[in-house]
């Protein structure tokens, strides 16, 4: 007698299409986080600097820390914007 595999019963459509949704959500975070920490290390364009010379703290904070020709990062502006309040 030979021994054959009893058929497995198929996950619903509807489960199938629920684990594809978080699967894809699961992709599309890691992604987020990924180009977010790309960002963090990327230097800041002086045009954008300027834009974010909105108050007088903000414009001491970039003058202080572009001293000695150090360029400021997304992750050092975003630092500042917290420390100033803009």
């Amino acid at each position: 007698m030979s021994s054959s595999p009893s058929p497995r019963k198929p996950f619903s459509p509807h489960l199938q299409g629920l684990v594809g949704v978080a699967i894809g959500a699961i992709v599309v975070a890691i992604m987020l986080v990924a180009l977010h920490l790309r960002r963090d290390h990327l230097v800041v364009d002086p045009g954008e600097l300027a834009m974010s010379e909105t108050s007088m703290c903000m414009a001491q904070a970039i003058q202080q820390a572009q001293t000695g020709g150090h360029q400021i990062t997304y992750a050092e502006l975003d630092r500042l914007k917290d420390r100033c309040g803009s």
